[in-house]
């Protein structure tokens, strides 16, 4: 609420706490700082842009902003939007940004598997990008002409079929948002075993790794992850499940919520209830992931991340990720969650949350 906060700032507000942390994804994820990323910040769009707060109806934090561009009134990015526009694909144009976030609003497209998907075709290509061949291409791309066939079927099949598979950044074919899990192993983890891939939003570890709340943790460590992860993936579950904000969320907790939810059905319900109930939620999609013949060998993320180093400065190092500490994390969030050591359900586990599993 602050005014470095979403208030003021929007999401946006993030941009400099990923650059200053070293985790953001710059050049398709080969380095992890973007030396003009303070000139393209959210006070940067502020300053040019003259944005006014707009947001959910009753809400009082009204992240959303919206500003004005050659005297038309425009819809100011995200700050994934912000990041991928810029870094991911070597680009410094925040007018070349609004405009491409305009484009895959109107056409139905999401902002980050987008920009990750030209940002595979620059490393491929080994091609520089103009502003006016970014918005070209995304125009392509929703309108599937020429090159925009292929690259519209995402980065990690675009990817496979120019014979570079290796760049493609993404989880279970889900190109991966604006955090660098080098620079923070919960995300890692988070990326690794969403059910619908590359998500950050499912177990939201960004919360206690990066704005240390309710309480921090270490960025750097898999101590205790594994069950942070399970136990925030069931609760971001409920909290999705009720249309809550995230944001609000970190203000109110499922006593809360389950109090509301109480006072609006009459069904006498607590946290615990919530909770359980987000259990069974998620143990049942990874029940249709394995239907649909997922196991451990997709709960992984990209080579890159375990071979290649991120981008230090500050006193910070942001080394590989360690395998065999993060197949260790896996297998305890495995045993966590009661699945076998190839993620996949157990048959009693999912009798126990009122679900139905036979391995076919």
């Amino acid at each position: 609420m602050g005014r470095f906060g979403f208030t003021c700032l929007g999401t946006g507000a993030v941009f400099d706490l990923m650059d200053n942390r070293r985790m953001m994804p710059t050049d398709n994820f080969r380095r992890t700082r973007f030396e003009p990323a303070s000139r393209l910040n959210a006070a940067a769009y502020a300053k040019q842009y003259a944005p006014k707060k707009h947001g959910c109806l009753g809400c009082h934090i009204l992240c959303k902003k919206t500003g004005q561009l050659n005297g038309r009134a425009v819809t100011l990015p995200e700050f994934e939007t912000m990041s991928h526009f810029t870094a991911l694909i070597g680009c410094m144009d925040t007018d070349m940004v609004i405009k491409a976030n305009e484009l895959c609003n109107r056409y139905g497209m999401d902002t980050i598997s987008a920009a990750s998907t030209l940002a595979c075709r620059r490393e491929i290509l080994g091609t520089e990008y103009t502003p006016e061949t970014v918005l070209s291409l995304l125009a392509d791309i929703a309108l599937q002409r020429g090159e925009g066939k292929d690259l519209g079927l995402g980065a990690a099949a675009y990817a496979r079929n120019m014979g570079r598979p290796e760049t493609a950044m993404a989880v279970k074919g889900m190109e991966l948002p604006a955090y660098d899990p080098r620079g923070a192993y919960g995300m890692a983890l988070g990326y690794a075993l969403s059910t619908r891939g590359g998500c950050h939003l499912r177990a939201y570890p960004i919360s206690h790794e990066i704005f240390r709340k309710p309480v921090a943790t270490d960025r750097f460590s898999f101590s205790g992850k594994a069950r942070i992860i399970k136990i925030a993936e069931d609760l971001n579950t409920m909290v999705d499940c009720l249309t809550a904000c995230k944001f609000t969320f970190f203000a109110a907790g499922l006593e809360e919520y389950a109090q509301a939810f109480e006072a609006v059905t009459g069904i006498e319900t607590s946290a615990q209830d919530l909770l359980k109930k987000g259990e069974a939620i998620y143990y049942n999609e990874r029940i249709i992931n394995a239907l649909n013949g997922f196991d451990a060998r997709d709960d992984d993320l990209p080579a890159r991340f375990f071979t290649e180093p991120g981008s230090g400065g500050h006193k910070i190092l942001i080394p590989p990720i360690n395998r065999e500490d993060f197949l260790s994390a896996r297998k305890k969030y495995y045993t966590i969650r009661g699945l076998n050591s190839n993620g996949l359900p157990l048959e009693e586990k999912a009798k126990t949350l009122g679900l139905v599993w036979k391995k076919p």
